[in-house]
């Protein structure tokens, strides 16, 4: 099944691109794919910056599923279905 991801910010520069079509098998859930995408040995440094010293990506990026957040579909525990698309935004910390 594949899983259309869009990445923006730093996440799209860290990664040297603006796209990423995962092919995801078992049950797919945004948790799945996010896993999937930062386990690619090219895409340590997107892994850094999502999860930090977290084992959740939330605090660092916003996560979205056909442009909604995914805190109001079911987290990263959300069903995704062929051909969905996830967008990463890189959220800024500081004061």
């Amino acid at each position: 099944m594949i899983v259309h991801l869009k990445l923006y910010g730093v996440f799209r520069s860290a990664a040297g691109t603006d796209a990423v079509d995962l092919d995801l098998s078992g049950p797919p859930t945004v948790r799945v794919a996010i896993d999937e995408l930062v386990s690619r040995p090219n895409f340590a440094e997107v892994k850094r910056l999502i999860f930090g010293e977290a084992s959740d990506p939330r605090p660092n990026a916003l996560i979205l599923l056909a442009g909604r957040e995914i805190g109001a579909l079911g987290g990263l525990d959300t069903k995704l279905n062929s051909d969905d698309e996830l967008s990463l935004l890189p959220i800024a910390h500081g004061g």
